[in-house]
């Protein structure tokens, strides 16, 4: 078992304070929208605006190629955040046994068998 950081695309990011605002499970595909912190090692890095911690920046966190999927502990509210958007919490874990993810956060546990997922910046 390893951690994101191993995955590769992950390695300059921080999941433990990036907010997931949609989740989405359709046949072959899991998506996660998340406004991700990125790490100084990562290429898209800029400093933090004024009065923010961190840099983030909008992402997507796909696993294609799902042949399985089991998502417990759903049904949490979304919280509503000082901007009025909505989100599901943080990624607590993300880990990695062979070719299954487990993904844990507010927003419950989903364990997926897929290919590596990728992370993808809309624009």
């Amino acid at each position: 078992m390893s951690d994101y950081w191993s995955i590769l695309g992950f390695e300059g990011l921080y999941l433990e304070d990036s907010w997931v605002l949609d989740i989405t499970a359709r046949p072959g595909v899991l998506e996660f929208v998340v406004d991700l912190v990125l790490r100084e090692s990562h290429p898209r890095y800029e400093a933090p605006k004024v009065g923010e911690q961190y840099c983030h920046r909008r992402g997507v966190l796909r696993f294609e190629g799902v042949s399985s999927l089991r998502w417990e502990g759903q049904g949490s509210v979304p919280a509503t955040d000082a901007t009025g958007e909505q989100d599901y919490g943080s990624v607590d874990a993300l880990r990695v046994t062979d070719d299954v993810y487990t993904v844990e956060g507010d927003f419950g546990r989903i364990v997926v068998a897929s290919a590596p997922p990728s992370v993808e910046f809309p624009g």
